[in-house]
């Protein structure tokens, strides 16, 4: 390792918890009491948007579509969307008329601050979650592998995590997708973006080579940077919890090009009794559609 790109990603390091632990909690004050950071035509402020870069509105969009695309949906569908962040899915979702209910959470709170200011609809409610992330809330009072969401049992038929179960060691990863199954409706499904390590190739933009237990990790001094999880694991965790791997989208991180996700997607269904009866159940994957 050179020093200029460690002194580069310490600068990184250094920069972001800067942002998050003093700017972050002035920018709510400011959210919360003014109007100066409200944005415009449906997006917020570039200052704000920690969620990608690039055209706020036109991604939130597009990713909606996307989701519609291989997941059935209609205007009473409950969706739970995992670190919403500053609601560039919920604001794609709103211009659909797939919705019935939108809930969603994320640990920085001017994020969810916006969201309250911004989508103004009945049916939409954002929740900020005091989780620990060293990142975006060094400072949290609760560990992530402790959290429970707040969210009934069998409330909703969509959970979406986008870009969050690539950040997450193995014991927060599995809480998460516990608690994820325990919200869904039977026969709900899951949409999740991930990093299949074993896609990685020369070229990929991470080569996920360093192993802590199932995870594997692109940097050991900054394990939550890029965090990976073979299918086979996916397939495991989704059978312990009642669930099966109905599909599984490449994303163009490995160095295919011309894909329309980044991430790898993993669309996961929630068996309903009936299932347990059929070949899907009992830890079988003959009915994922490969």
């Amino acid at each position: 390792m050179t020093a200029a790109p460690r002194s580069r990603r310490l600068a990184a390091k250094y920069a972001r918890l800067l942002k998050y632990v003093v700017v972050a909690p002035a920018t709510a004050i400011v959210l919360k009491h003014t109007t100066w950071l409200d944005g415009k035509d449906g997006a917020p402020p570039v200052v704000l948007n920690y969620a990608a870069d690039g055209d706020f509105v036109q991604q939130g969009t597009n990713l909606a579509k996307a989701i519609a695309r291989e997941v059935p949906l209609d205007d009473r569908t409950r969706w739970l969307d995992i670190g919403c962040g500053i609601g560039r899915l919920a604001c794609g979702v709103k211009r659909t008329r797939n919705v019935g209910l939108y809930a969603g959470f994320d640990v920085v709170r001017y994020g969810i601050l916006w969201c309250r200011k911004a989508i103004d609809d009945p049916r939409f409610h954002f929740e900020h979650a005091d989780i620990r992330n060293s990142f975006y809330n060094p400072f949290g009072r609760i560990r992530p592998e402790d959290f429970t969401f707040p969210y009934a049992d069998e409330n909703f038929d969509l959970a979406v995590a986008i870009s969050v179960f690539t950040h997450l060691p193995e014991a927060q990863c599995r809480r998460y997708f516990a608690e994820a199954m325990r919200c869904l409706a039977p026969g709900g499904r899951a949409y999740f973006t991930t990093f299949l390590p074993e896609r990685a190739a020369p070229g990929s933009d991470y080569s996920l080579t360093h192993v802590i237990g199932a995870a594997r990790l692109e940097r050991l001094e900054e394990p939550d940077l890029a965090v990976g999880y073979s299918r086979n694991f996916w397939e495991a965790l989704a059978a312990e919890h009642g669930a099966v791997v109905e599909m599984v989208l490449p994303g163009s991180w490995a160095g295919t090009r011309n894909l329309p996700d980044y991430q790898d997607v993993i669309i996961f269904r929630k068996l309903i009794a009936a299932d347990t009866d059929q070949s899907c159940g009992s830890g079988s994957f003959s009915c994922a559609q490969r």
